[in-house]
């Protein structure tokens, strides 16, 4: 079964997401979280990208309906950046998509393969992609598996 609520609208692939990884995966994990970012373990929760504004949780400043890119996105009642007349070069999106650059997920090429209708492929090799080569479990952005602790790709 496709869950299309992981299909960011930035591009991002929110099964790698560490804030959906621990809600859905690892206690240890949200506290952990909890703890840098000094809010309730409860609090970090997630349940992918396409439910934000449904469900709503706007705990913390960047998570939620307080992501600058959801906020964007809902002023100019799109449901992708690559609606957005500007994209790619708006300042929202840059700020986010150099860094995943970095860490090998170019948001550029995700948003075309989404916008292409090629979300169900796209997400399949996602899920793929983001698994642990020593346990086989679903993985994160964080620096270490949440599952069996083995350190992940270096950004």
């Amino acid at each position: 079964m496709v869950d299309y609520a992981v299909v960011g609208r930035c591009g991002v692939f929110c099964g790698s997401c560490m804030i959906y990884r621990a809600s859905k995966d690892s206690d240890q994990l949200r506290e952990q979280i909890a703890k840098r970012q000094k809010c309730k373990a409860e609090d970090v929760r997630c349940d992918g990208c396409q439910t934000v504004l449904e469900s709503g949780w706007d705990v913390q400043k960047q998570w939620g309906k307080n992501c600058r890119i959801i906020k964007c996105l809902e002023v100019k009642g799109l449901k992708f950046c690559f609606e957005c007349e500007i994209f790619p070069n708006c300042k929202n999106f840059q700020t986010i998509y150099k860094p995943y650059l970095k860490a090998d997920e170019n948001l550029i090429e995700n948003l075309e393969r989404i916008k292409a209708g090629e979300v169900k492929e796209w997400l399949a090799e996602e899920e793929k992609k983001w698994i642990c080569r020593e346990c086989g479990n679903p993985i994160s952005d964080y620096e270490k598996c949440h599952w069996c602790g083995a350190k992940l790709r270096t950004k």
